[in-house]
C-alpha cells in the first residue's frame, strides 16, 4: 500500500446518479462525506517490493471522513501471491492540525482473500507534516504470518510549486524489527526510496516515479518474494489516477470528458461466471467520451486463473440516440497479465435500448484462444421508479457458437441470467444481485472453470460502485 491517507484509484459497474436523497443524507450534518479514488499502475509496489510480480495493478478505495478530523475507508488492489489476487484493506483514524502542523493516526488492517498465507496483520501508525516536509512511524505486534514485531519510519518531501504544473515528491523510509530476523537470527533491515514527479493533467493526475530498495536478491528470496521476477529491483512506475472528495457532488473538473469509474464487489462475474473463484474483487477504469458520441476507454479488474490476477480491457466505440432509441456500437479486446493463458480476444459488439428495455449482440472470432468463434446475444430491464429510490434490474443471455463446442463435437451454450435492486446512497450506489447460469458442473470444468469452487453456482453479488 502506498500513505494512509492514499488519493489513488480502481472501476466500474454502472455510473451514478445521485438523487435528491443521496444528497441530503451525504450534505446531512454531522454526517461527513464520503469520497472515492481509483488508479491504473503499471507496478503496485509496497515499501519498495513489488507485490504484483512487475505487473500492472488496478487500485481504489472509499472513504468516509469529518470534520471533527475522524476517518475511515477501505482500500484494495491487485497482487500476485500464488491463490492470493486480491489485497482489501480497511482502515480508520484522526488527522487534524496544530498551527502549521499537520498530523494522523489511526489504525489499519491488511486483508487477503487468502488468509491462511498472509495472516492478515494490523498497523498502528503516526505521521506528521509541516510545510513540504512529513515523517512517520508505524509498528505491528505481528507482521504478516511472522508473529513478531515490524517497525517502518520514513520521511518525505512534497514540493508542488515547480514550473508548468509539475510537482515534486520524494521518500525514504527504514523496515526493521524482530519480522526482519528471517535467516539464522541475520538481520536483514532494509530501507526503501522513491523520487517522483507528478501532473494534474485533463482531470486526471499523472504520476512518473523511481522507487526501490537496497535489498539483495538473497534479501529478497528470503522475504518469499522472487528476486527473479525482479520483485526487488529498482524500476519507473507511471500512475494515473482520478479522485473526488465528495461523491454526492461533480468532481472538479467535471465539465471534461475524461470520467471514471470505482467499485467493490464480493464476487467479479462475466456472464453468469465467477471470474475471481467466488471471491471478491477491485473494479474500475476511466473513459474518454466525445460530443459526437464517440468513446474510448479502459477497464480493469482482479482475476483468478493460476498466475493471471489482472484483467485489464480496452475498448473504443460509438454511442448516440435517434428520437427515444439509444444505440452503442464498439469493439473490445481483453486482455491479460499472463496472455499464453487467454490469447486476449477480441470482440465487437452492438447494443440498444428503448424505454426500460434493452438488447445487444457481441462477436469474436476466435474466444479465448479456442481459434474458433463465439456469439452472445442478451436483453435486459431496467425500472429505476421503485419506492424508498430503489431500482429493479434484469437481464439474459445466451452464449453460443463453433467455441462453445468442446468436447468431441457436443455442444455446450448456455445461458446466464441476473436480477438485482440497487439504491443510491449518499453518492455511491449499492447493488444485490442474485446471478447465474445453466450450465452443469461437468460443463462448468469443460470451460476451464472449477466447479468445486462454485464458478458456475448461482449466487448473491453485493457491489458498492461509483461513477465520477
Amino acid at each position: 500500500m502506498s500513505t494512509i491517507r492514499k488519493s489513488l484509484l480502481s472501476l466500474a459497474v454502472a455510473s451514478v446518479i445521485t438523487t435528491p436523497l443521496a444528497l441530503n443524507v451525504a450534505n446531512a450534518e454531522g454526517f461527513g462525506t464520503v469520497s472515492a479514488n481509483v488508479a491504473l499502475t503499471t507496478d503496485y509496489y509496497f515499501r519498495g517490493i513489488s507485490q504484483t510480480d512487475n505487473d500492472g495493478a488496478i487500485q481504489g478505495g472509499f472513504d468516509w471522513s469529518h470534520d471533527s478530523g475522524a476517518y475511515a475507508g477501505v482500500w484494495a488492489s491487485n497482487v500476485a501471491f500464488g491463490d492470493t489476487h486480491l489485497e482489501f484493506d480497511t482502515y480508520a483514524g484522526f488527522a487534524n492540525e496544530i498551527g502549521d502542523f499537520g498530523y494522523d493516526v489511526g489504525i489499519i488492517k491488511y486483508n487477503y482473500n487468502d488468509t491462511s498465507m498472509h495472516d492478515d496483520p494490523i498497523e498502528w501508525y503516526a505521521n506528521g507534516s509541516y510545510s513540504y516536509f512529513s515523517a512517520g512511524f508505524a509498528y505491528s505486534p505481528s507482521w504478516f504470518g511472522s508473529h513478531d514485531s515490524s517497525k517502518y519510519i520514513h520521511i518525505g518531501f512534497d514540493y508542488d510549486e515547480l514550473p508548468m504544473g509539475l510537482a515534486l515528491s520524494a521518500s525514504i523510509g527504514k523496515s526493521f524489527g524482530d519480522a526482519y530476523e528471517v535467516s539464522g537470527a541475520k538481520d536483514y533491515d532494509y530501507v526503501d526510496y522513491k523520487i517522483g514527479v507528478s501532473k494534474d493533467f485533463y482531470g486526471l493526475s499523472w504520476d512518473l516515479s523511481y522507487v526501490g530498495n537496497d535489498l539483495s536478491n538473497k534479501e529478497c528470496n528470503a522475504y518469499g518474494y522472487a528476486a527473479s521476477k525482479g520483485n526487488c529491483d529498482d524500476r519507473f512506475i507511471l500512475t494515473v489516477s482520478k479522485s473526488i472528495g465528495d461523491v454526492s457532488k461533480p468532481s472538479e473538473g467535471g465539465d471534461l470528458p475524461i470520467s471514471a469509474n470505482v467499485a467493490l464487489v464480493t464476487d467479479y462475474y462475466f456472464r453468469g461466471i465467477s471470474q475471481t473463484d467466488n471471491d471478491g474483487a477491485l473494479q474500475g477504469g476511466l473513459d474518454w467520451s466525445h460530443d459526437s458520441g464517440v468513446y474510448v476507454g479502459v477497464w480493469a479488474s482482479n482475476v483468478s486463473f493460476g498466475d493471471t490476477n489482472l484483467e485489464f480491457d480496452t475498448y473504443a466505440g460509438f454511442a448516440n440516440d435517434i428520437g427515444d432509441f439509444s444505440y452503442d456500437v464498439g469493439l473490445i479486446k481483453y486482455n491479460y497479465n499472463d496472455t499464453s493463458m487467454h490469447d486476449d480476444p477480441i470482440e465487437w459488439y452492438f447494443n440498444g435500448s428503448y424505454s426500460y428495455f434493452s438488447a445487444g449482440f457481441a462477436y469474436s472470432p476466435s474466444w479465448f484462444g479456442s481459434h474458433d468463434s463465439s456469439k452472445y446475444i442478451h436483453m435486459g430491464f431496467d425500472y429505476d421508479e421503485l419506492p424508498m429510490g430503489l431500482a429493479l434490474s434484469a437481464s439474459i443471455g445466451k452464449s453460443f457458437g463453433d467455441a462453445y463446442e468442446v468436447s468431441g463435437g457436443k455442444d455446450y451454450d448456455y445461458v446466464d441470467y441476473k436480477l438485482g435492486v440497487s439504491k443510491d446512497i449518499a453518492g455511491v450506489t449499492i447493488d444485490l444481485s442474485y446471478v447465474g447460469n445453466d450450465l452443469s458442473n461437468n460443463e462448468c470444468d469443460a470451460y476451464g472453470y472449477s466447479s468445486s469452487k462454485g464458478n458456475c453456482d448461482d449466487r448473491f453479488i453485493l457491489s458498492v460502485s461509483k461513477g465520477f
